[in-house]
């Protein structure tokens, strides 16, 4: 994972020894979850990445790559503890997550999440109640 930069110079370095690479480069900070992860360790690692600094970081997590043999159970965990995230003022104590920054911002995750459906994504949670 890296920038495209990069790539261009892992990328030969890495055929002059006919090695084989796995390039995912010019992405937006991607978590990768293999089977062999501590779950409750990576959930706690996601969520801290992605909710904990409110996106407010250009480091703030985006994205997940993870082994299609446990991405249910991580999703499922991922979601509870999602749904266990004080939100609301963030002047009060105890608060983690406040609102968006204004209109635009609130549009562009809506926009987001509606680009991410129509690509083939499933969104989960998020629904107001």
């Amino acid at each position: 994972t890296g920038s495209v930069r990069m790539g261009q110079q892992v990328g030969p370095r890495v055929a002059a020894r006919f090695g084989k690479a796995l390039l995912e480069l010019g992405g937006n900070n991607a978590a990768i979850v293999t089977p062999s992860a501590d779950l409750d360790l990576a959930v706690r690692a996601i969520v801290f990445s992605a909710a904990g600094t409110a996106g407010q970081r250009s480091t703030t997590l985006r994205r997940l790559i993870v082994h299609s043999s446990i991405a249910d159970d991580l999703v499922s965990r991922i979601v509870s503890a999602y749904q266990s995230l004080p939100v609301g003022d963030p002047s009060t104590d105890g608060t983690l997550i406040g609102p968006l920054i204004h209109t635009r911002a609130y549009r562009d995750m809506v926009g987001a999440l509606e680009q991410a459906r129509a690509d083939g994504g499933e969104v989960f949670g998020g629904e107001r109640h």
